[in-house]
């Protein structure tokens, strides 16, 4: 049985951080939602694992993907955005991940950050589709998607 109180709070996470990413890629801010594309999908996909009770720990958006299938196959199509936004948590924010003088900022483009949100938003909406077939159906959960 699920957990829907702790999986929308997860998902809620999601959508505000898909929130912010807009106003980054806007504001020329494209290291930060490189690196923000992929905290969405991480707290989408946690959303599922924690709402069931299974260990999200960690940052692999492909192991956490790989766990997330069998409960909502509605993410299996993402493999390749999964892959894409994995490549995005720690060199958009260290300048040490960068070989020679380049830092992050100087690093990704528009383009970059525009591909990378609508990778993440593709996940929280594949994670929002399948928890109203959990969460939203049965009233006696008690737990509903806004």
């Amino acid at each position: 049985m699920i957990d829907c109180e702790e999986a929308l709070r997860w998902l809620r996470q999601a959508e505000y951080t898909l929130q912010s990413i807009r106003v980054d890629v806007n504001g020329g801010f494209h290291a930060w939602a490189c690196f923000k594309s992929h905290q969405a999908a991480e707290y989408a996909l946690k959303a599922v694992l924690r709402g069931f009770g299974i260990e999200s720990f960690g940052h692999d958006l492909i192991d956490l993907w790989r766990k997330s299938l069998k409960l909502c196959p509605s993410v299996e199509p993402l493999r390749l955005c999964i892959a894409l936004l994995n490549k995005l948590y720690v060199p958009p924010r260290y300048p040490d991940a960068w070989a020679g003088g380049a830092v992050p900022f100087e690093s990704y483009t528009e383009k970059d950050s525009r591909e990378a949100m609508e990778c993440a938003r593709k996940v929280v909406q594949a994670v929002k589709d399948c928890l109203v077939e959990w969460c939203e159906a049965p009233e006696e959960q008690g737990s509903s998607l806004a």
